[in-house]
């Protein structure tokens, strides 16, 4: 297959998801599922305290450790996130 070809196909495959999107409604693409919206946040969350610590912002760790909490006990799934560090000891650091 030539590049010629691959880039037909693309558009081709391209227009059809285009074609079937118009398609549709918008209440089509909506989500109903909470849980997704709240892992989500969960792992902006994890990812923003990260950045937080990396930059020494011990306040704002604080924060998104409050937040975290929140999350992972709406999500029943807080004995991931309360696992001792390699030390053996709970991270008091945040």
């Amino acid at each position: 297959m030539t590049n010629e070809d691959l880039e037909k196909l693309g558009v081709y495959v391209a227009d059809a998801l285009i074609k079937k999107a118009m398609m549709t409604s918008g209440e089509d693409w909506l989500t109903h599922d909470s849980r997704d919206h709240m892992v989500g946040e969960l792992a902006r969350c994890v990812t923003l305290q990260n950045i937080y610590l990396d930059r020494e912002e011990y306040e704002k760790c604080a924060v998104m450790k409050i937040k975290i909490e929140k999350l992972t006990d709406k999500l029943n799934i807080t004995e991931e996130f309360n696992k001792p560090n390699e030390e053996g000891e709970q991270d008091d650091e945040t």
